[in-house]
C-alpha cells in the first residue's frame, strides 16, 4: 500500500525533494522560522497547487496534484520537526504517516543552515534569498523569505537546471484557528523511521 501511495504521488516527490538534509557551511546562519499567522496559496512543480496555513510554529497544507481528485493533507510541527501526511487514496483515508525531518526543508518552509545571497520580489513582496547546499551533492537550493520569514519561493537544481518548485501567488497575514492546524484525533497515525525511502516527500538518496 505504501508503494502504491508513493507511485501515485511521484510528481509531488520532486516538490518534497527540498526535504534534503543540509550541511553546515562557513559563515552559515540558522534560517529563521515564521513568527506570524498567515495563509498562502502557491504553485508547485508539475502543475500542482498548495494551500499553506501557519500559526505558532504549526502548518497545515493542502496539496493538490493533477492526478488527484482530492488534496493530500499534511500537518507540520516546526518545533518538533515532524510531519503527519494523509493521502486521498481508497483504503487509507483514515491512516496518516508521520516522519521526523530534522534540519531539512519541507513544502516551501525552510529549516537548517543557509547564507543570505541577495534579494528579490515574489508575489509583490520583497524577500531575502537564502542559498542552501545539500550535504554530499553538487545540487543546491535557494529560498526567498519575506521580512517576517515566510517562505515565498523555493528553487532547486533538477536535472542540471534551476527549477522553481514552490512559489507563493497569494499571501494573507491573518489570524488562524490553532485547532485547525492540529492532527485530527480520529486519524490512525503510523510513525515511520526518519529517512525511510519510498514515501511521498522523502525521496531516495
Amino acid at each position: 500500500m505504501i508503494r502504491r501511495c508513493a507511485k501515485l504521488l511521484l510528481p509531488a516527490v520532486v516538490v518534497w525533494a527540498l526535504a534534503t538534509q543540509l550541511a553546515p557551511q562557513a559563515k552559515a546562519e540558522t534560517i529563521p522560522l515564521p513568527t506570524i499567522d498567515y495563509e498562502a496559496k502557491a504553485r508547485l512543480i508539475n502543475d500542482g497547487t498548495l494551500l499553506v496555513r501557519h500559526a505558532n510554529g504549526k502548518i497545515r497544507i493542502e496539496m493538490l496534484m493533477p492526478q488527484l481528485k482530492e488534496p493530500a493533507i499534511g500537518y507540520i510541527d516546526l518545533k518538533r520537526k515532524a510531519m503527519v501526511m494523509t493521502l486521498p487514496i481508497p483504503g487509507v483515508q483514515d491512516t496518516a504517516f508521520e516522519i521526523e525531518f530534522g534540519d531539512e526543508t519541507t513544502f516551501g518552509q525552510v529549516a537548517g543552515q543557509g547564507k543570505r545571497s541577495g534579494e528579490d520580489t515574489v508575489a509583490g513582496e520583497r524577500c531575502t534569498i537564502w542559498q542552501i547546499t545539500s550535504a554530499g551533492t553538487e545540487h543546491s537550493a535557494t529560498a526567498c523569505l519575506s521580512s517576517d520569514n515566510i517562505a515565498l519561493r523555493t528553487q532547486a537544481v533538477i536535472d542540471g537546471k534551476h527549477t522553481t518548485v514552490f512559489e507563493v501567488t497569494e499571501l494573507k497575514r491573518q489570524r488562524q484557528n490553532p485547532a485547525e492546524l492540529e492532527v485530527p484525533s480520529n486519524l490512525n497515525v503510523m510513525k515511520l523511521p526518519k529517512g525511510i525511502k519510498g514515501i511521498p516527500g522523502f525521496p531516495s538518496r
